[in-house]
């Protein structure tokens, strides 16, 4: 019964849509639609508290430059933002959802993934550490996942600062990229 239970709950998912106002650290503004799947199932203190929770996989999808660029991936992205070589790339905290194991990610200081695209604009490598431009960026992606009968269709910046207050209090590293954000909990390197 309980093997048919697990069954039934995984079954049951929703895809939520939403776009994102973003303030480049370029001065300009764009939209990035957000697609994240919310699948039934328990919390992870407590199994019988069934409710739709977000996926670790996320898709990104938004316009630069008059190029289009879409990012699928693990990476709890909090940060786009545009390179001195004019190049848009994301950025995520090493540690959110396991991505280091999940990508044999090693130990860096700040230890945050810099997410770069290749040439078609849709595969997205990593380099060994984030570059120094990013330090001190402010996150420009909302980081709080609602349930999916309250995602709005659009949220604005003033939106996103008011849904992650919270957790940028809790959380400074999250709110802003820190040059001194490390870990223990890393992949050390040989």
């Amino acid at each position: 019964m309980t093997v048919i239970a697990a069954l039934l709950l995984g079954a049951c998912s929703r895809t939520v849509q939403w776009e994102e106002e973003v303030p480049l650290n370029t001065g300009e503004t764009i939209w990035v639609k957000k697609t994240v799947n919310y699948t039934l199932r328990g919390g992870a203190g407590n199994p019988f508290d069934i409710a739709y929770r977000p996926d670790w996989v996320e898709k990104l999808s938004f316009e630069w430059s008059g190029k289009k660029y879409v990012y699928e991936g693990d990476a709890r992205v909090i940060l786009l933002a545009i390179s001195p070589q004019k190049q848009p790339v994301l950025v995520a905290p090493a540690a959110d959802s396991s991505w280091q194991w999940k990508h044999d990610y090693k130990c860096t200081m700040p230890f945050y993934v810099q997410l770069v695209p290749d040439s078609a604009n849709n595969t997205w490598t990593w380099p060994p550490a984030i570059e120094p431009w990013l330090f001190g960026l402010s996150h420009n992606l909302m980081r709080t996942r609602n349930p999916p009968s309250q995602m709005p269709a659009r949220v604005t910046a003033l939106i996103r600062n008011s849904e992650d207050k919270a957790g940028s209090m809790q959380t400074p590293s999250q709110a802003k990229i820190d040059p001194t954000y490390k870990t223990d909990s890393c992949i050390k390197g040989k």
